[in-house]
């Protein structure tokens, strides 16, 4: 019961609005927020590049300015060892961890106080070493244990000599940049070394493990590079550029999600659109049932009124919309058509009763006008021999010859009853069709309709020949028999051909004339209110048996029928 409470009409409409239009919204809805999501990814992107590129350059401008200090400062040939004191101290404010000078071979040759412990440092001389051999500022970032950790910059000076000074990494205005404060809580910013050892971290309140952004891909042509980071559970867009010089990399990691939900929020508006669906599908429910539901009710009603015999019950419009008065029109022809297949089906009983009748007449005309009369004859002509032969046997006179003739004359009448009784007999039941099959009885068929009618039939047989089930071989037989009475009763045809073509799925029988041909009806139902009624009985039989019936004729181009059964 609940199953087909279901599928009633009323709950179709609903479903059928209300799922529609939710689905749409919903994926509207999710539409939109995916390519708000989209947009707000994207312009966090182009944020951030800028941001990142920019305080790159920034950095790295700083770092040359302080480079270049030291380049100045060193290019002056006459100072000497004493004066490092005053050198140190005029590059106090940019180099505040001090200042060493060093040979070719990266030996301490004088220091300032502020330079502890990492003037003899290995990385020092290695240093040393490098601006030697490229006699050019270089770069090396110390980590000295227990203090902070330190940047040397390196310069050639006269003589082969090297100035190296220090300053830490945390002096550099890094975490004191008002553009990078613009990514808000939900970023974190890095500084790495060329070795991939993390240098500086500004605090922003995300939490990220350094060692995910040591390794990064090749910088673009651009000189900044994007891409998404899976961190665990986080979703990271990561943003770096170089910082050139000294060769480092400055790395900034946002949280993707953050930046999704920026904007209003998807579900302030959730409220307007449930209600907009449900006004929506109220008023889609409303138009239903009183455009389509009611009207298909009482189209429903009208139409159980035509099972009963009320045929023009469908003819007044019943309102709605254009479909439903399109089914109303289309229940109407129905009727017709089954009102005017009732009239031929009763026209065709009454001819097949008719034709019972008369095919009763004639057999007890043939039977009493024929058989019995020669029964009759045969008895005289037996009791005539019967006394020959008795006075023959009395020793009387008896003329031989005239006995002969009336012997002669009992086998003729014998002979002549007995193919007017296989013709009869043939007419009811074909023997040939069970002893020999449906090919040689058609073909039997085809030499008594030219002998009996004077017209020429040809057979023809297309397919492997084989033996069908006895109603459907005696089905085929009765339709290509009364296709031949047909045209031998009202074609006026010279001759007729029957092609029979087996199939694996079907039989196919085709009877062609060449005689006067006339106009078929339109429908099948109008073929006995036409008089056809070989042709109704012979359509009656395919359709009894699954197939169908074609006709095609025309005044003077003869006809053509052609009747396929299915072959199970």
């Amino acid at each position: 019961m609940f199953i087909r409470r279901l599928r009633g009409l009323r709950v179709q409409l609903l479903l059928w609005t209300i799922l529609p239009l939710a689905v749409v919204l919903i994926v509207l809805s999710l539409a939109s927020i995916t390519r708000h999501r989209q947009a707000m990814t994207q312009l966090a992107t182009d944020r951030d590049r800028g941001l990142t590129l920019a305080e790159a350059n920034r950095l790295a401008h700083e770092i040359e300015t302080k480079t270049a200090q030291l380049t100045r400062a060193a290019a002056d040939g006459r100072l000497a060892q004493g004066d490092i004191g005053a050198l140190a101290a005029g590059l106090q404010d940019s180099y505040p961890a001090g200042l060493a000078l060093l040979d070719a071979a990266g030996h301490p040759l004088a220091a300032s106080e502020a330079a502890v412990a990492w003037p003899t440092d290995q990385a020092t001389r290695l240093l040393a070493e490098e601006i030697a051999a490229a006699a050019q500022p270089q770069y090396q970032v110390l980590v000295a244990a227990g203090s902070a950790t330190l940047l040397l910059v390196g310069v050639p000076a006269p003589a082969s000599r090297v100035w190296v000074a220090a300053l830490p990494t945390e002096s550099l205005s890094l975490a004191d940049s008002g553009q990078l404060g613009e990514m808000g809580s939900h970023a974190a910013i890095f500084v790495f070394d060329a070795a991939g050892q993390p240098i500086h971290h500004h605090p922003t309140g995300l939490a990220v493990d350094p060692t995910l952004l040591a390794t990064l891909p090749p910088l673009p042509a651009e000189g900044v590079g994007t891409m998404r980071m899976q961190a665990g559970s986080q979703d990271l867009l990561v943003t770096y550029a170089r910082v050139d010089p000294p060769g480092w990399m400055l790395v900034t990691a946002e949280d993707a999600r953050a930046i999704a939900s920026m904007g209003v929020s998807e579900v302030e508006y959730l409220p307007l659109v449930l209600l907009f669906v449900a006004l929506t599908a109220l008023l889609a429910i409303s138009f239903g049932v009183v455009n389509v539901v009611r009207p298909l009710q009482e189209l429903d009603r009208r139409a159980a009124r035509v099972a009963w015999g009320d045929f023009d019950a469908v003819k007044q419009p019943v309102g709605g919309v254009r479909e439903v008065d399109e089914l109303r029109v289309t229940l109407a022809q129905m009727s017709d058509r089954i009102r005017a297949y009732q009239a031929g089906m009763r026209d065709y009983l009454s001819a097949v009763t008719r034709a019972q009748e008369e095919e009763r007449s004639r057999l007890a005309h043939e039977l009493h006008d024929d058989t019995v009369q020669a029964l009759i004859a045969l008895k005289q002509r037996a009791q005539m021999v019967r006394k020959a032969l008795a006075l023959a046997a009395a020793g009387q006179a008896a003329d031989p010859a005239r006995t002969a003739s009336r012997l002669a004359e009992l086998e003729g009448l014998i002979d002549g009853e007995l193919v007017s009784l296989r013709r009869l007999i043939g007419d009811l039941r074909p023997i040939y069709l069970e002893d020999l099959g449906f090919v040689p009885a058609l073909e039997m068929l085809a030499q008594q309709t030219e002998a009996w009618h004077g017209l020429a039939v040809r057979l023809d047989v297309a397919g492997e020949t084989v033996r069908l089930a006895p109603d459907l071989e005696l089905a085929a037989y009765r339709i290509v028999q009364q296709a031949l009475a047909n045209v031998a009763a009202h074609a006026a045809a010279q001759s007729v051909t029957v092609r029979v073509a087996f199939a694996p799925g079907g039989l196919t029988l085709t009877v062609q004339d060449d005689g006067r041909g006339f106009t078929p009806p339109e429908q099948p139902t109008d073929l006995a209110r036409a008089g056809h009624f070989g042709l109704m009985g012979m359509h009656e039989r395919t359709i009894l048996y699954g197939g169908h019936l074609n006709i095609i004729s025309a005044p003077g181009q003869g006809c053509t029928v052609s009747a396929w059964l299915p072959v199970r």
